[in-house]
This record gives structure tokens, C-alpha cells and sequence, in this order.
């Protein structure tokens, strides 16, 4: 009995070991971790080049001169910004210090600074956009062209001042509702919809996880792949699985054998006595 007991508990011990190379597969299948691990690793594959620490550091020097262009732009852009509402003060300013009136302090900057004039007569830029359709009117009817014409004669013979005109109203009217960025946000789930909501997405969101990541990618790239994992982790639970089914089978064969082997022979009857 003793013999049989222990014959049955071999054959469980190895079940369970067929079990768990079931699960180990079920695992590895029903988690589709091959495909998982090989797009993870492509993951790592595609990433590689934005880690190189060349580029981390020209990604967060070009968002630095980048932010310094926001910080220009932010304040003389559109007519939110401060600097439309400073120029009449810093006139007014000139004009108090030097006893001049504010007719003559313009005509003297006219004079002395024309294109820092001109630029503060411009502000905001966005007022500039907004003469642009009439100035297109007005050099469409005056040189006898459509606007199509028009634009093609300013590329062609004016092509810096073209890509100008043709890109300031987009900047303007986009920078405090950035066209097509969608549902966009921060990490923090902040939204970003203004230009300087995406220089400090960028600056202050992505460029920080290359910087404070790039180590731990290295780490993990520079060790091995990935995509080998799924496989092994496959073939490992089969080889149980087909180790654990033999055992099985070679433990229930020999169960018969070993329980005849440990049973007691029947004591032989005595005759009566005569």
C-alpha cells in the first residue's frame, strides 16, 4: 500500500511539472510576448538614433535658441502681447527725459534708428498680416495680374521677402491657437495650444526624458536584444511540457509493475490435523 501511495505521488509530482510547462506556453501564446518583444525591440531599433548623445545635446540647444525666437516673437506677435501697449510709453518715456515732444522723438528715431522704428511702428506683426489682403488687391489691380501671378512674380524676384509674406499670417493667426494640434497636451495633461505651449512641450516634456533617460537606454541596448526572449521562454515551456508528459507516462507504466512487487505472497493453507 505504502509502495502504491508513493507510485501515485511521483506521477503527480511530474504532472505538475507538465502543468506548469502548459502555463509557461499559455503565457508566452496568450500574450502574444513573441510579437511583443520583436516590436519592442524595433521600439529600441528606431530609438537609437534619438539617444546618441550628439543629438540629446543639439535637441536641447536647438529648443534653447528656438525658445529664445518665442521670447522675441511672444510679446510683439499678436495683440495679447505686452509690446503693442509698451511703444507708446517708451515714446512717452523719450519724450519726458529729453523735453522733446512725442511728434519729434519719432521723427528723430525715424532718423537716427529707421529699422528699429520701423520694427516698433509694425507691432503686432499680426496688424501687419492684416494688411496683406488689401495690399494684394491693390498690386493685383495695379499690375493687371491675378494673385496666383502675383505670388509667383514675388517668389521669383523677391524670394525672401515672398517666404515672409506668405508665412507671417500663418504664424500670427496660429500662435495662440496652433492650426491641427488637435487634443494635444503636456505630460502632466496640461494643454498645449499657443506656440509657447509647444516650446515648453517640447522643452520641458519630451527633451528631459532623452537627457535623463539616454543612460538607462544604453544600459539596455548595449546588453543584448530583446526579441529572444519570447522564443526561448516558447521552446523552454515545450521542452517541459514533453519532458513532463514523459515522465508521466513512465511513472504511470511502472505503477503496476512496483505495486505487484511490494504486494505480500498469500500464506499457503495447513491441512487440518488428523
Amino acid at each position: 500500500m505504502q509502495g502504491k501511495s508513493g507510485s501515485r505521488s511521483g506521477v503527480l509530482q511530474w504532472v505538475v511539472v507538465l502543468v506548469v510547462g502548459v502555463l509557461v506556453v499559455t503565457v508566452v501564446l496568450g500574450l502574444n510576448l513573441i510579437s511583443r518583444l520583436n516590436d519592442g525591440q524595433k521600439v529600441l531599433d528606431a530609438a537609437r538614433p534619438a539617444f546618441a548623445p550628439e543629438r540629446v545635446t543639439g535637441a536641447r540647444a536647438g529648443i534653447d535658441i528656438i525658445s529664445k525666437n518665442v521670447d522675441v516673437a511672444d510679446p510683439i506677435g499678436t495683440t495679447s502681447g505686452t509690446g503693442a501697449a509698451e511703444v507708446p510709453k517708451l515714446i512717452a518715456f523719450v519724450s519726458q527725459q529729453t523735453g522733446l515732444s512725442q511728434a519729434e522723438v519719432v521723427a528723430a528715431l525715424q532718423e537716427n534708428f529707421p529699422h528699429t522704428t520701423a520694427l516698433l511702428q509694425a507691432i503686432p506683426l499680426s496688424s501687419v498680416s492684416a494688411e496683406f489682403p488689401a495690399l494684394f488687391a491693390f498690386l493685383e489691380k495695379t499690375l493687371d495680374v491675378s494673385e496666383a501671378e502675383l505670388l509667383a512674380a514675388l517668389q521669383a524676384n523677391f524670394p525672401g521677402l515672398a517666404q515672409s509674406i506668405v508665412n507671417l499670417p500663418t504664424v500670427t493667426n496660429g500662435w495662440n491657437d496652433v492650426q491641427n494640434i488637435g487634443a494635444a497636451t503636456r505630460f502632466d495633461g496640461t494643454p498645449v495650444r499657443t506656440v509657447p505651449d509647444v516650446r515648453t512641450y517640447f522643452s520641458s516634456d519630451v527633451i528631459p526624458v532623452l537627457e535623463t533617460q539616454r543612460e538607462n537606454y544604453e544600459n539596455l541596448v548595449s546588453t543584448s536584444n530583446i526579441d529572444f526572449i519570447g522564443p526561448l521562454v516558447l521552446i523552454v515551456g515545450m521542452i517541459v511540457i514533453i519532458y513532463g508528459l514523459l515522465m508521466v507516462l513512465l511513472a504511470w507504466r511502472l505503477e503496476p509493475r512496483t505495486s505487484q512487487a511490494i504486494r505480500p505472497s498469500p500464506t499457503p493453507a495447513t491441512s487440518p490435523q488428523s
